[in-house]
């Protein structure tokens, strides 16, 4: 995505972003995920096993169409990367319900709601 398109710079601004594909896999590939519950809030502490640093990815469902489905046991959260063959598609890191140790990556369509976690670098 251009920044201007980029839904962190534009609500948080500075150099706040979403994060790119790569960054994405790296927290895929290169971090501990445990299911918890944050101040009531079902989702997954991310660790690095590289530093220690962690980060909370909040459960918080998605929206399609106008309807939200899964919240408390689905994430699915943005990268600022656009998919080549898949029309106004994006990539995101998702998890599936109730912390069932499915944590990959998908393609979905920009016009349905995600989720994003801003990256400053």
């Amino acid at each position: 995505l251009a920044l201007s398109d980029d839904a962190a710079r534009a609500n948080w601004g500075g150099s706040w972003r979403m994060p790119t594909s790569d960054e994405t896999i790296e927290l895929m590939d290169m971090c501990i995920w445990d299911w918890i519950t944050q101040n009531g809030v079902k989702g997954y502490k991310v660790t690095s096993k590289v530093n220690g640093n962690s980060i909370f990815l909040p459960a918080t469902g998605y929206f399609y169409s106008s309807s939200l489905y899964y919240p408390g046991s689905t994430g699915f959260y943005w990268s600022s990367s656009l998919c080549a063959g898949y029309p106004n598609g994006a990539m995101c890191v998702r998890f599936n319900p109730i912390g069932s140790g499915q944590v990959g990556w998908d393609f979905n369509t920009r016009s349905d709601g995600r989720s994003v976690r801003p990256v400053c670098p």
